[in-house]
């Protein structure tokens, strides 16, 4: 999507409409408005509050809910990993809102190459501090049935994240990983996340075939409900938390960026303009405008050059790891078919990687 010209068409189109209707709108302060206004705000407030969505997850998972994740390796991984005992099993960790299957397009080479190869799959919208969690139980079990093989971590986007908090929160390292290769880490957070609603209708609803009503319903609780978004929102808890912990130094870390986002910076100036000239226009829009505009300000994430669409350059960076490159790819095409080189140049980046000992540089 981040590519599409549907997409930015899409965007532009939406603020050019809003600038010329406003004027000749009249429902911004009306007495309709203010009365929906307090309801929709507890709305909001409700859906948001963080005990009512735990509160509904007791609810509805059940025990045999969490069968649909865990540690997953290749049918025949034992003979692949005894006929080159050097290699470490890679491991595929998904992002937000994502699958195994979805990102099943970067283990293609990796097999190729001659190296085992398993998948982690978690709850896609949930608290990251559960999935790290469960990936550090996953590879605990994983080191006490193969205590001689080594592990190598390949994330994409937010998997990096759930990665890096198993791998360096207390108590939760496997002590199995000797590398960790982060496809487009919001390793800072994306401002993406503000926005991340209704992410599941698409999921679960616009985006499926199978299933009635109720199996969509009850997958979209069971994946999480929005608890991810809030941990990967720039300056949460979590994030913060997880930021001041040091990195692993048994782990050989390596960030590969993208810089190919929708947006000219030159398109971004016009649009805080349009809707700077809307807010003047609309007393509805002029107690927030500022805020719009400073988020607007800062969205790098969407700024080709400066971002993949989802993460920004400059949040994808993190302290203490030194192997970063920037590669000319979109946050939604990276994992996929190598139909762009942007896209062969992430799989080459990793397979390199992948073929250095953990004492090489």
């Amino acid at each position: 999507m981040e590519s599409s010209a549907a997409y930015r068409r899409w965007v532009l189109a939406s603020v050019a409409a809003a600038s010329l209707l406003a004027p000749n709108v009249g429902f911004a302060g009306t007495d309709d408005v203010q009365k929906l206004t307090p309801a929709s705000r507890r709305l909001v407030r409700d859906a948001a509050d963080y005990s009512f969505r735990q509160w509904l997850r007791e609810r509805i998972v059940r025990a045999e809910d969490q069968s649909r994740y865990g540690l997953q390796c290749d049918e025949g991984w034992e003979a692949v990993a005894g006929a080159s005992p050097e290699k470490p099993l890679v491991v595929l960790l998904h992002g937000f809102n994502s699958t195994p299957q979805r990102n099943e397009a970067v283990l293609t080479p990796i097999r190729a190459a001659g190296f085992p190869c398993a998948s982690f799959a978690y709850p896609n919208d949930w608290e990251l501090a559960s999935s790290a969690a469960l990936l550090s139980s996953a590879l605990k079990s994983f080191q006490s049935a193969h205590p001689q093989q080594r592990v190598a971590l390949v994330t994409h986007s937010m998997g990096g994240i759930v990665a890096r908090a198993c791998l360096e929160t207390d108590g939760l390292d496997p002590a199995n990983v000797d590398r960790l290769i982060m496809i487009a880490p919001p390793s800072q957070g994306t401002l993406l996340a503000h926005f991340a609603i209704a992410t599941d209708l698409w999921e679960h609803w616009l985006n499926r075939a199978d299933g009635g009503c109720w199996a969509r319903w009850r997958d979209s609780v069971v994946d999480g409900l929005g608890e991810a978004a809030d941990d990967l929102a720039p300056g949460s808890a979590f994030l913060t938390a997880l930021n001041a912990c040091p990195r692993n130094p048994r782990v050989r870390y390596t960030i590969l960026l993208g810089a190919s986002a929708s947006f000219e910076e030159g398109e971004m100036e016009w649009i805080r303009s349009a809707l700077q000239k809307t807010s003047g226009r609309c007393t509805g829009l002029r107690s927030c405008s500022r805020r719009v505009d400073a988020l607007l300000a800062d969205l790098e994430e969407i700024v080709d050059g400066k971002g993949d669409g989802v993460v920004a350059i400059k949040r994808g960076r993190l302290e203490g790891v030194d192997d970063i490159v920037i590669l000319p790819f979109g946050h939604l095409s990276c994992t996929g078919k190598p139909d762009c080189e942007g896209v062969r140049q992430v799989q080459r980046e990793v397979l390199a990687r992948l073929h250095r000992r953990p004492s090489d540089p």
